[in-house]
């Protein structure tokens, strides 16, 4: 039995060469296809591989009549209608922890570049300025940084940030014991502590990030309201999705004084518009989305993907399924 598998935002040559050892996958393999023509076109396949360039809405769904399984080659599926697909019975598949590392490290980097002014000290050396005075930075050694979400991703961040020398605040909705949490969290309880009350998270931090899934209850998580309740002159990070931190809010915030600063790596929407002020703000650092785009992250989503896709296919395996247990 033939498998036709639309691979929508390109996939990673390892991964393609998983799927050739296996001639029962008839894979079409695309860098980009539109909402349109995808709507025409997603009938003919029993699986499809998207990342986050890719939205699957019910109305494209509808179409999908031969569809056996839907993969996200990455974490999070706030563009994949969950609840339509599972009314209709199609396994929506994830690879949860392949790019969590270079997430982690992005909003690192960001910490860096946005306590430093890494990005404004090299624009003004482009335009032929010596400023040392400006760009006098913050170091991180010391600070508290609370976590937001302690999933994969957030658990490096946390781990990575002790290494710093960072005193780490952690909270999530769904732990209430640090007995649940990885042993480098839990032996070091004078670096890192875990709080139950969101609020204690926003009034400890000197730096904040977000590592949650965008839905219901955390799109627009943090808000004015949000931010008026942390530290005067402290700082804000999402590398999350874009939505779970209000951009305008941020803004204003930090015209205020009541953050320093904030770095940006996703955006509501996506791509987003120009011109964008949020890009142009003196005190926001902004990236394109780039917390997945490293050249090992990528390698390891596509394996995964493709890993999981011939497991599903051939041995009714459900690693990654994140509906239909």
């Amino acid at each position: 039995m033939s498998i036709k598998v639309l691979i929508t935002d390109g996939m990673a040559e390892n991964g393609l060469e998983v799927l050739k050892k296996h001639p029962e996958f008839e894979v079409d393999h695309r860098k980009s296809v539109d909402a349109s023509e995808l709507k025409k076109i997603i009938g003919s396949y029993q699986a499809i591989v998207i990342r986050s360039a890719t939205t699957l809405t019910k109305e494209i769904l509808e179409n999908a009549t031969e569809m056996k399984l839907i993969v996200r080659a990455g974490a999070g599926v706030d563009n994949i209608d969950v609840e339509y697909a599972t009314e209709r019975k199609i396994p929506v598949m994830n690879t949860a922890s392949a790019n969590s590392l270079a997430a982690a490290e992005q909003t690192i980097a960001l910490m860096f570049a946005m306590l430093r002014f890494l990005p404004q000290a090299a624009m003004s050396l482009k335009d032929g300025k010596w400023d040392r005075k400006t760009y006098t930075g913050y170091e991180v050694t010391g600070k508290t940084l609370s976590v937001i979400g302690l999933g994969n991703i957030g658990r490096i961040v946390c781990e990575k940030a002790m290494g710093l020398g960072m005193n780490v605040i952690g909270y999530d909705p769904m732990i209430q014991s640090a007995d649940t949490l990885p042993e480098s969290l839990k032996k070091n309880p004078e670096s890192f502590q875990l709080v139950t009350n969101l609020d204690d998270a926003f009034k400890k931090a000197d730096i904040l990030t977000v590592h949650v899934p965008k839905n219901e209850k955390t799109t627009n998580l943090i808000n004015s309201e949000s931010l008026s309740k942390m530290q005067k002159g402290s700082w804000v990070i999402n590398v999350a999705r874009g939505g779970i931190v209000n951009e305008k809010d941020v803004m204003e915030a930090c015209d205020s004084g009541q953050l320093s600063g904030a770095a940006f790596d996703v955006y509501d929407p996506e791509p987003p518009q120009f011109p964008n002020p949020l890009f142009t703000h003196p005190k926001v650092v902004c990236a394109p989305h780039l917390g997945a785009s490293t050249h090992e992250a990528q390698t390891r989503v596509a394996s995964t993907a493709a890993e999981q896709m011939v497991g599903f296919f051939k041995r009714e395996e459900k690693t990654g399924v994140i509906n239909l247990k």
